[in-house]
């Protein structure tokens, strides 16, 4: 058997961003759920939407280093959201905010946003189903609906289009209730195969290029917004470590795939809690760059 670590992965191929959503509303304003007509999904605070949009300006000033870095690769974009309203209205805000950099950034490297991003609904990037936080098992119409919504923005205001050739690494909500092992096993599913997809795809772009080109030559970044539970998970998937409990709404991650630890197939969704790749993991939850300014 190949050891697939002696074949690495072009340095820049792939490079992820684990994002928690913002402030939620239920977490601010106690009597909120009493009236609301969708207890179980609060949208973002005020303060939530903020933390979006400067989490979009940290990525884009991010991805402008990473630029000066690969100037010869030019990137794709690509959103995957958890189908809880505060992650996609995150996600939202995020892409708006990197909007906004980019536009002030007159000299900007990177190409323009509205042509170079994508949105998804990812029903493995969902809210751990625990007794704790839920009574019953959440509709699986939930992911319709954030679909919907996100199509909606895409068509009635300048946002990031809705990627309708995705194809979710599961269909469907978690099980309720979800203990911590499975709950694991699916975010480390969910980030093997929507990296391996975009490996994939950039082999196959690769394969339309002069025989010299690298398999690199177009960057893959893919941004996760999930929820505390996803990021954790994806950190002790990338870092091997555990005891991450400092994870702040908009707090950021960025990891860059190394290479594939194994030659053998993925595992069956939610069959396996040990990672498919290496990666090299830098800004572990990071939160400086929601700090306000002083007066």
């Amino acid at each position: 058997m190949v050891n697939m670590t002696s074949i690495p992965l072009p340095l820049g191929c792939v490079t992820c961003y684990f994002v928690r959503h913002g402030e939620r509303v239920d977490h601010i304003d106690a009597d909120w759920t009493y009236t609301a007509p969708v207890p179980y999904d609060p949208p973002l605070t005020a303060e939530g939407s903020y933390q979006a949009r400067r989490t979009g300006a940290l990525i884009h000033s991010l991805e402008k280093q990473a630029q000066a870095e690969f100037p010869d690769q030019s990137a794709e974009y690509l959103i995957v959201t958890s189908p809880f309203l505060r992650c996609a209205q995150t996600s939202e805000g995020i892409y708006k905010g990197f909007e906004q950099a980019w536009t002030r950034d007159k000299d900007s490297s990177l190409a323009d946003p509205a042509s170079t991003w994508k949105i998804a609904v990812e029903p493995g990037l969902s809210e751990v189903m625990s007794e704790n936080y839920f009574s019953q098992q959440v509709p699986n119409t939930i992911i319709s609906w954030r679909k919907e919504e996100l199509e909606a923005s895409e068509n009635t205001q300048r946002g990031a289009h809705y990627a309708k050739g995705y194809t979710p690494a599961c269909e469907r909500m978690p099980v309720y209730p979800e203990n911590f092992q499975s709950m694991m096993a699916r975010f480390v599913s969910t980030l093997d195969q929507v990296v391996t997809r975009q490996i994939d795809q950039a082999s196959r772009e690769a394969l339309k290029e002069t025989a010299s080109s690298s398999l690199a030559s177009k960057r893959k970044v893919v941004i996760f917004v999930t929820h505390g539970a996803g990021v954790g998970s994806f950190l002790w998937a990338t870092t091997q470590q555990i005891g991450f409990n400092d994870i702040g709404y908009c707090c950021v991650t960025r990891a860059k795939v190394l290479g594939r630890k194994t030659s053998l197939p993925l595992p069956a969704f939610g069959t396996s809690r040990v990672p498919a790749y290496s990666w090299q993991v830098d800004y572990n939850a990071y939160l400086g760059h929601l700090a306000r300014p002083s007066k």
